[in-house]
């Protein structure tokens, strides 16, 4: 070999080496996943770059620069030369959230910083969610402390925030409501339709938010975003994706996740899929001795020679047909069509197998001979399923009447059907219930010097159908059947415009307005040859609202933060409400009243918070709620009788009515203490009083949970992260129940003194071998004590061990 060409060769590896050495890639210490979006600046030119999706910058711009700030919204920041980051082709970037310095889009529906934000937004990133590795996205929400959730069954999880629940709570996935004109007032399950694994954040408003959501955003908003595939610089195609399998051992949970991303210049994908398997889940063993029999399940009921069976459970701890399947599939297709153009398509399905109505299976009657026997030997809810498709147009480009714009027509479906047969009947009861949602939002978002202004509209059209009939299962004969909604069919539409506006007076001084009109109407058919012809013929409704918020956060320095904020809710009665018929308990009916009015909530809270070094930050909210013609479960007549058979029980009636008038408050607190690189002290609590007003004494307002929080102690070193925490509830007291027939306290569920206090204690770790692949592991309630949280129908887990294995490419 010559001379030249030795020379070439050496000058092309020390080239290759150089350009090589000038790209960073940016990791998480604890994961070693790839950060994306770090901005590193010279100090001295103030000439920046930025991490691309896979954690990769050029630092060649910077190149000479003695002093370089690595900075990230959720990473401590570092300062580091540019020749000691270009001797490394990685970087470890330690995981730290600066509260003041989140962002969030729930409050507006545009992203903001969450400091000049008046309402209080928790949010819960992707890295928490991974790491937390919950069954559903109920179990997550309840398991951070700041969300009460109840289950009536394994595959169900109902949030309640600020006291409010179901139908005034209202559900968000990617800017798209969730509620719909079946979401109910008692328990729901619609929060586990949501994959929690295809989530990049939550986001949990607490308090009204109707000016940005329009209708049922009475007590909160639940904002669940989904991930969103990158577009990278490079022509070329870039594959990564991520999955795992993962056990736990209470439910015999057996979890399988895939996701893939595929990144491009003009095109970017994300399709995941999520399969889980439950089994019949087991409380915990170490009981009360005041209660010692809580939550047991002593029996099972099996079919034998067409006879129904009482069979012993061999361990009453295990909830005998509690378990179910679900299928989660999730496809999002990003394309820019130029600098400032971009196409998005959303794609989400979700079913599952048979979910058990454990709460209703576990239940007793007297039969004729004076014996207690299971009052069902089937309640189940079919196949759970929702559709979504959504598209979605971006536009950031200045133009007179906006900065960026944004386009979402969309469309869901959603199938709920419910059997059950009493013990020792034939007849198997089938309603089923159809919904299509057809949807169209535009936002817009101008800023025009120190003022900020948000706004838009919204459209929808709902069409809801819904069925019933007996079946004989020895004949297979089908007979009549009370369906579940007016049986001649269902429309609801809504439109609405609404205006955000803040001025930034300083930097130190934020005011907040906003205003929102909306108009719902309704129309729906009773056409009951049998049972409540007294009902039959069209009813309609049409109700408006204007509802506002104004709010004032202010920032005097030594990073002291204060807020307060007025706003206003409210919620037009939707078809579950007026036209419902249902047993809500052993020898209560709900019927229709179709005369239902809107309710209405004024709500006034204030913060206050406090950073430390940037160290320890404490957090205050408080919050009064009046609640105005309250929809809540009260006496009814039906033709003048106070009592109706309902699928052959002598029943009381009762029907949803407005009352005159509730009120609600409370308060929460929250702290972060960081005490070094490697340890975090994290607690919060959140309490809530109500009552309705009567012209004597006041009563309980249902749905209200007793006090409940949780502290953890956190440990994260270079790829090793460790958690133990204590998750805990206070007592509810049977004077704190509502009593009403119908009521949502589920009182039946409850001890002779009221739903106990409760704690678990809790640990769980996570280990990553390298960039591709790491282990998780989880030691929940170690001391296996046996629970339920309030309103429940179904014991909490018991000693659960879970472990996860984990790849990504």
């Amino acid at each position: 070999m010559s001379n030249r060409t030795i020379a070439f060769c050496a000058v092309t590896c020390l080239l290759g080496f150089n350009l090589q050495a000038q790209t960073v890639t940016f990791l998480d210490q604890t994961t070693r996943t790839p950060i994306p979006d770090v901005t590193l600046t010279c100090v001295a030119s103030g000439k920046s770059v930025l991490s691309k999706a896979d954690g990769r910058a050029d630092i060649a711009p910077l190149k000479g620069c003695d002093s370089i700030r690595i900075d990230h919204l959720s990473y401590t920041p570092v300062t580091m030369a540019w020749a000691a980051l270009a001797a490394d082709s990685e970087v470890d970037l330690t995981y730290r959230v600066n509260l003041l310095r989140e962002v969030v889009t729930s409050g507006s529906r545009f992203t903001e910083p969450k400091r000049d934000v008046p309402e209080q937004i928790d949010v819960l990133p992707r890295r928490e969610i991974a790491f937390m590795a919950q069954p559903t996205a109920a179990e997550l929400l309840q398991n951070t402390g700041t969300v009460f959730v109840q289950k009536s069954q394994l595959g169900g999880g109902s949030p309640t925030i600020r006291g409010f629940q179901a139908n005034r709570i209202l559900l968000v996935v990617d800017g798209v409501r969730m509620n719909n004109a079946i979401t109910r007032s008692g328990h729901t399950q619609d929060l586990i339709t949501v994959d929690q694994y295809a989530l990049d954040r939550v986001e949990v408003v607490s308090g009204p938010n109707s000016v940005a959501y329009g209708s049922d955003a009475l007590g909160g908003t639940i904002h669940l975003i989904t991930r969103s595939p990158q577009f990278m610089g490079a022509d070329s195609i870039r594959t990564t994706g991520d999955a795992f399998v993962r056990y736990a051992t209470a439910a015999h949970e057996k979890t399988a996740h895939a996701g893939i991303e595929l990144r491009g210049k003009k095109l970017a994908s994300f399709t995941s899929i999520t399969a889980s398997d439950f089994g019949d889940l087991r409380q915990g063993s170490t009981r009360n001795p005041f209660y010692e029999d809580l939550g047991r399940m002593p029996y099972e009921v099996v079919r034998e020679s067409g006879m129904d069976v009482v069979k012993r459970n061999d361990d009453s701890n295990v909830q005998l047909g509690s378990g179910y399947k679900q299928l989660d599939l999730l496809e999002k297709l990003r394309y820019r069509s130029g600098k400032h153009v971009v196409h998005q398509l959303n794609l989400q399905f979700t079913t599952s197998s048979d979910v058990p109505r454990y709460d209703r299976l576990s239940t007793y009657t007297m039969d004729s001979a004076g014996s207690y026997v299971p009052r069902f030997a089937q309640w189940y809810y079919g196949p759970q399923q929702r559709v979504l498709a959504a598209y979605r147009l971006e536009v950031d480009k200045e133009a007179s009447w906006y900065d960026k714009a944004r386009f979402t027509p969309s469309w869901q479906h959603q199938e709920q059907t419910r059997h059950n047969r009493r013990f020792g009947s034939s007849n198997l009861g089938h309603n089923i219930e159809q919904v299509d949602v057809l949807g169209l939002s535009a936002d817009m978002e101008k800023r025009i010097g120190m003022h900020e202004l948000r706004y838009g509209g919204d459209l929808s059209g709902e069409e809801v159908e819904s069925s019933a009939y007996n079946e004989d299962i020895d004949t297979g004969t089908r007979t009549y059947r009370t369906t579940r909604y007016p049986n001649g069919g269902t429309t609801m539409s809504s439109f609405a415009a609404y205006v955000n506006h803040s001025l930034e007076y300083s930097p130190k001084l934020i005011f907040t307005e906003g205003l929102r009109f909306t108009h719902v109407s309704l129309h729906t058919t009773f056409n009951d040859g049998e049972d409540f012809r007294f009902l039959n013929g069209t009813y309609a409704q049409n109700n408006a609202a204007l509802t506002w918020r104004a709010g004032v956060v202010w920032m005097p320095g030594s990073d002291w933060r204060f807020s307060l904020l007025g706003s206003s809710g409210f919620r037009a009665p939707n078809v579950d409400d007026i036209g419902k018929v249902f047993d809500s308990a052993q020898g209560d009916v709900i019927v229709p009243n179709p005369h239902l009015e809107p309710e209405y909530t004024t709500n006034f809270e204030g913060s206050i918070s406090k950073t430390i070094n940037q160290q320890v930050t404490f957090e205050a909210n408080g919050f009064y709620t009046l609640y105005t013609n309250a929809i809540t479960v009260g006496p009814y007549l039906v033709n003048g009788q106070d009592s109706i058979d309902y699928d052959g029980v002598l029943s009381r009636v009762a029907a949803l009515q407005n009352t005159s008038e509730a009120y609600l408050y409370g308060a929460s607190g929250h702290f972060t203490g960081h005490f070094n690189a490697h340890f975090t002290l994290r607690s919060g609590f959140t309490y809530t009083y109500a009552r309705i007003r009567t012209d004597s004494t006041d009563i309980p307002l249902d749905h209200i949970p007793p006090v409940f929080g949780r502290t953890s102690l956190e440990y994260q070193a270079k790829k090793l992260r460790m958690e133990a925490s204590v998750v805990y509830n206070g007592w509810k007291r049977l004077r704190d129940y509502n009593t009403t027939a119908g009521s949502e306290d589920n009182l039946e569920s409850a001890t002779a003194y009221g739903s106990p206090a409760w704690y678990t204690l809790n640990v769980r770790g996570s280990v990553a071998f390298n960039v591709h692949l790491s282990l998780q592991l989880a030691l929940e309630n170690i001391l296996d004590m046996n629970y339920r949280t309030f309103g429940s129908g179904i014991s909490a887990p018991g000693r659960n061990c879970m472990v996860s294995v984990q790849a990504r490419f």
